[in-house]
């Protein structure tokens, strides 16, 4: 959806995205306003995937995966660990600003080996889903232990990707360093302390067919509920363009969709947008800023932030994550969000 930016202007007003604010809910005049000042998107229902055709075939839920390691005793002791910590690290690797599976025959990227692996060093590591892999990509099996996983993949013009489940069984006399995780590909290797996957974030560009995006988030029982979302980056200017893509749930199944715009207003870098859930109904109003980098280099060209809206517009969670501009016709988004929770 697209609305005047003299309208947008009129009503906007940038707030911080921290802590929680009740907006104007009582009467037709307040829900106009405050609507106005999301951007002009609105609180009803819509057609699934905002009736768009290209984001209802581009994006699937992916293959839950039935990880053999899932009731190792070693691994049903972590999850009993009193001190253990629960994340969950989503890795999508390929010409990410290309989401669906087709692979086009006049498509000039070659085929990519992306063979890879994760290792936990002081934990356990689990495979939820498998994202949009095809035939001739698998785990390979048997895993060797509940600590590492191995993989085998290929792209060409497209992506792949797997969602993890991390735990961190921490030693309980604190003698030891922070536990790790390493994950290595041909074209990329990192390695990670546990502690600061609570919000972690990485994108590398290695050209136009390649590129490795990670993010994660602790999904503990006791933290509120939170999960991913990714999509197009599409410029219209330097300043102004717009985004749509998917929301995801914790375990990588779509949850909902996503659209909205981008734009400097008054100044000030701003984003609008709407979540629906996957049947079409009104989830959340969008509303943060967006940031780009002055040498993006290799990395990502900006992020973004911000927070979503109920239909009383009360605050109900918050977003972040990174974007790219891949090329002319447009570029990459990947982040997480989170459910605020008392």
């Amino acid at each position: 959806m697209k609305v005047s930016l003299a309208i947008v202007a009129l009503a906007a007003v940038v707030i911080a995205v921290s802590g929680c604010e009740t907006f104007l809910s009582s009467g037709e005049e307040n829900e106009q306003l405050a609507t106005l000042d999301y951007g002009g998107y609105t609180t009803q229902n819509e057609q699934p995937a905002f009736g768009d055709s290209e984001l209802l075939t581009s994006y699937s839920d992916g293959e839950p995966y039935d990880d053999e390691m899932a009731d190792d005793p070693r691994v049903r002791n972590a999850e009993r660990h009193g001190g253990a910590r629960r994340y969950t690290l989503r890795l999508l690797w390929g010409k990410l600003d290309r989401p669906d599976t087709t692979i086009d025959p006049g498509e000039n990227c070659p085929v990519t080996d992306w063979p890879g692996s994760i290792t936990v060093t002081g934990g356990i590591v689990i495979i939820r889903r498998l994202i949009r892999f095809e035939p001739g990509d698998y785990i390979v099996r048997p895993r060797k232990g509940p600590d590492s996983v191995e993989w085998v993949s290929h792209t060409k013009g497209h992506i792949d990707g797997i969602l993890f489940k991390i735990i961190d069984t921490p030693d309980p006399q604190g003698m030891e360093a922070s536990n790790t995780l390493t994950i290595r590909t041909p074209l990329y290797s990192v390695e990670i302390a546990l502690s600061d996957l609570e919000d972690y974030r990485d994108f590398v560009v290695f050209d136009d067919c390649n590129k490795i995006s990670i993010v994660a988030t602790e999904t503990s029982p006791q933290v509120c509920p939170r999960g991913f979302m990714e999509g197009r980056w599409i410029p219209e200017s330097d300043t102004s363009g717009f985004f749509k893509g998917i929301w995801i749930a914790v375990d990588g199944a779509i949850a909902g969709y996503l659209r909205g715009h981008y734009t400097i207003d008054e100044g000030n870098r701003v984003l609008y947008g709407k979540w629906i859930t996957r049947s079409g109904h009104f989830a959340g109003l969008l509303k943060g800023k967006w940031v780009p980098f002055a040498s993006p280099s290799s990395g990502p060209d900006g992020y973004f932030d911000g927070h979503w809206v109920d239909e009383t517009f009360t605050i109900r969670g918050f977003f972040k994550g990174h974007y790219c501009i891949c090329d002319s016709t447009g570029g990459f988004f990947h982040g997480r969000w989170k459910r605020g929770c008392h």
